[in-house]
C-alpha cells in the first residue's frame, strides 16, 4: 500500500482542486499560516498552478486539505 505522500502524487492536481473547491463551498478559510520553503519548491508549485490556471495558494491549500483528509478516503 502506498504511503500518504505517494497517494497524493497518484491523485492528479485537477482532482485535488475539485475536492477542495467542493469543500470550500461550505467551509470558509479562517486561519493564516506563514512558512518558509526553498525557492525552487515554490517556483515549481507556481509553475504547476499556472498550468492549472489557479492561484498557487489554492494549489497548496488543496494539497494540505487532501493530506488532512487522506484517512477518510
Amino acid at each position: 500500500m502506498p504511503n500518504v505522500m505517494q497517494q497524493l502524487f497518484i491523485m492528479n492536481i485537477e482532482s485535488l482542486l475539485r475536492e477542495y473547491a467542493a469543500y470550500r463551498t461550505f467551509n470558509k478559510s479562517d486561519c493564516v499560516i506563514n512558512m518558509r520553503i526553498p525557492r525552487p519548491v515554490l517556483d515549481k508549485i507556481k509553475q504547476l498552478a499556472e498550468q492549472q490556471h489557479v492561484p498557487y495558494q489554492s494549489l497548496i491549500s488543496s494539497v494540505l486539505f487532501s493530506l488532512a483528509n487522506v484517512e477518510e478516503k
